[in-house]
């Protein structure tokens, strides 16, 4: 796992690739989501005993399951947003990854929540709130809705 090979060297050159070509590409289709039994059907078995390895999930990616998505970028999405469809934001996404970081406890992740602390505080300061206000990133809707509500309840409270 922690050792690098010339498999993981491969794998790693093969990734890079698709990301230069998904990000430099200007023309990419809009993906047909297909059902979950013609998936099973196109890729097969893929949870074995002995696994499918890095090179074969890959080749199922690139070859079938990332024609049935449709990639939050594409001019004619319309719904949802759940990244920043950005090509720089692609990029740093890739940099988070690679980096291993855990963003729940300041411990293990004091330069990611810095960061969304610094994102928070400058997103605060353009709703002209009261010194002091803050706010906290979620990961939806629900999330944000259910923060919101709680939020309320205890400001009601008081």
């Amino acid at each position: 796992m922690h050792k690098i090979d010339i498999d993981l060297v491969d794998m790693t050159m093969d990734v890079m690739k698709y990301v230069i070509d998904r990000l430099s590409n200007t023309k990419n289709k809009i993906g047909i989501p297909k059902k979950e039994e013609e998936l099973k059907a196109l890729v097969g078995e893929t949870i074995t005993k002995q696994g499918v390895g890095g090179e074969v999930a890959f080749k199922l990616w690139r070859k079938h399951l990332a024609k049935s998505n449709v990639p939050i970028d594409h001019p004619r999405h319309l719904a949802f947003v759940p990244a920043s469809p950005t090509r720089a934001a692609v990029m740093f996404d890739l940099v988070t990854s690679a980096s291993s970081i855990h963003g729940a406890y300041w411990m293990e992740g004091a330069g990611g929540i810095f960061c969304e602390n610094e994102a928070m505080r400058w997103i605060v300061s353009l709703t002209g709130l009261p010194k002091g206000a803050f706010g906290v990133f979620t990961s939806g809707g629900t999330a944000a809705n259910l923060s919101a509500i709680v939020t309320a309840r205890e400001y009601w409270r008081t």
